[in-house]
């Protein structure tokens, strides 16, 4: 019995053990699910967001998208954790905001 919860906590807890991630500063924002972040070696990383379906720029309410995602992220520390490159080899992942920029953003941690 023993054997096969452990089995199955691996299982469901591989996903999250083999997720990349990387920090960096958000320095451009494509459209409303693609940035760029550079990290702290200065290396440029295009990132897609993953579980987010936004208009292209030239769309409707494309530029609108694009704008409001800077306003949220333009500029901020942030770390991506992913699994996977999309088929134009973005990486595709979530974001989260560093502790530091999230306590700007709402005071408290």
């Amino acid at each position: 019995m023993g054997r096969i919860i452990l089995g199955a906590f691996l299982l469901l807890a591989a996903p999250i053990a083999f997720a990349d991630s990387l920090t960096g500063k958000v320095v451009k924002i494509t459209d409303g699910d693609t940035l760029y972040i550079l990290d702290a070696n200065y290396e440029q990383h295009k990132i897609r967001l993953a579980g987010i379906d936004a208009p292209e720029r030239k769309q409707a309410y494309g530029l609108a998208s694009r704008k409001h995602l800077a306003s949220i992220v333009a500029g901020k520390r942030v770390t991506i954790e992913y699994q996977k490159r999309d088929r134009y080899g973005r990486i595709l992942g979530k974001f989260y905001f560093c502790p530091s920029t999230f306590y700007q953003m709402t005071g408290r941690f």
